[in-house]
């Protein structure tokens, strides 16, 4: 195993519906996202998991351990991201961006109504991205942001997802 991180430079996440799963691809690496209570037993906590706005995320190396916690609260058109002891939540301003805070620095989300996107430290673009059809495709940032942008993926197809059931 390489001393140093090498970031995948590309995440592709996708649902697959019809598997009640969001597919994850860094690099070669896969990930996945399952909503919570979907490996219970019971067939009330199976079917309520279909309109799920929270998954756990499991990574394919690690595939019994639960990554982290995302979950999307429409009302407030907010992304919650739970790694571990961090919290990262998402808020919207008024006809503006999206902005959230990771590790002291305030990041913003520019987004266009082509689905394009990107994300902002500052005046500095630290990432790129497209949303299409229950997907999120995010290019070019640094390697110690992958782990966050990761689950900012997962977090934007629930949140399309959401918009899919409710909007």
């Amino acid at each position: 195993m390489p001393d140093r991180f090498v970031p995948a430079t590309l995440i592709e996440a996708t649902a697959r519906v019809l598997k009640n799963v969001i597919d994850v691809q860094v690099g070669t690496e896969a990930w996945v996202g399952r909503p919570t209570g979907s490996e219970e037993p019971a067939l009330g906590r199976r079917l309520a998991a279909l309109f799920a706005t929270e998954y756990r995320v499991y990574r394919a190396s690690e595939p019994a351990v639960v990554h982290s916690v995302i979950s999307y609260h429409a009302k407030s058109d907010e992304i919650h991201i739970r790694l571990g002891d961090v919290n990262v939540r998402t808020k919207g301003t008024t006809f503006g961006p999206l902005r959230f805070e990771y590790g002291g620095v305030t990041f913003s989300i520019n987004e266009r109504l082509t689905g394009r996107f990107t994300i902002l430290d500052g005046e500095k673009a630290v990432g790129t991205g497209q949303l299409g059809f229950r997907s999120c495709v995010i290019r070019e940032y640094p390697g110690e942001l992958e782990v966050l942008f990761v689950n900012l993926a997962v977090g934007y197809v629930i949140r399309t997802l959401t918009w899919e059931m409710f909007g």
